[in-house]
């Protein structure tokens, strides 16, 4: 699923078991370039999106460690 600015989801990393937190998406970034490739370590074509979480925290995700509220 693609989301949006502002778009409202779970964080569940696929490290951990049933728990999810609460944040907003405040930035997307497609992996175009080998560069970015080497940087995030993620393949060509992956989404990253920015999240804020509710104490002011965020942090940098693939796409399947989110889930649409």
């Amino acid at each position: 699923m693609k989301f949006d600015y502002g778009d409202a989801v779970l964080y569940k990393p696929s490290s951990t078991l049933g728990t999810t937190t609460p944040a907003a998406v405040v930035g997307i970034t497609p992996i175009e370039t080998n560069e970015q490739v080497e940087h995030f370590g993620y393949p060509l074509g992956t989404v990253l999106y920015l999240i804020e979480f509710g104490d002011g925290g965020d942090q940098l995700v693939s796409e399947s460690d989110l889930i649409p509220m």
